[in-house]
């Protein structure tokens, strides 16, 4: 039970730090900010969702935007927080798949 509560508050800032992404993404109005404002807002529907596809997304958009950080290829205004940020989202968002999106197992003696 504890788990879920705990789940649930890193949900919620697993979006906000998604929408707030994107909001910083589309202050630069430039097409490739804007268009990634859009790719992270869809990311953060799905995360709001609590669909598999939404914490694999974001993972990995944590994690090109540690990568693009740390080649400075962009965010060099942000580059600490981006890389640290990047490494949050993406330790976030796969743990919330295993508590969310966790499938039933089977046992050995089911049928496949």
């Amino acid at each position: 039970m504890k788990i879920h509560v705990l789940a649930h508050f890193f949900n919620a800032l697993l979006l906000l730090w998604l929408i707030a992404a994107a909001g910083f993404l589309a202050s630069e109005l430039q097409v490739e900010t804007v268009f990634a404002a859009a790719v992270t807002l869809v990311v953060a529907y799905f995360v709001f969702k609590r669909q598999r596809w939404g914490y694999f997304a974001a993972a990995a958009w944590g994690l090109a935007c540690y990568q693009l950080a740390k080649e400075e290829l962009a965010l060099e205004v942000i580059k600490r927080p981006a890389m640290l940020g990047g490494f949050a989202v993406v330790v976030i968002a796969l743990i919330l798949h295993e508590v969310f999106c966790r499938r039933p197992t089977r046992g050995r003696d089911q049928p496949m």
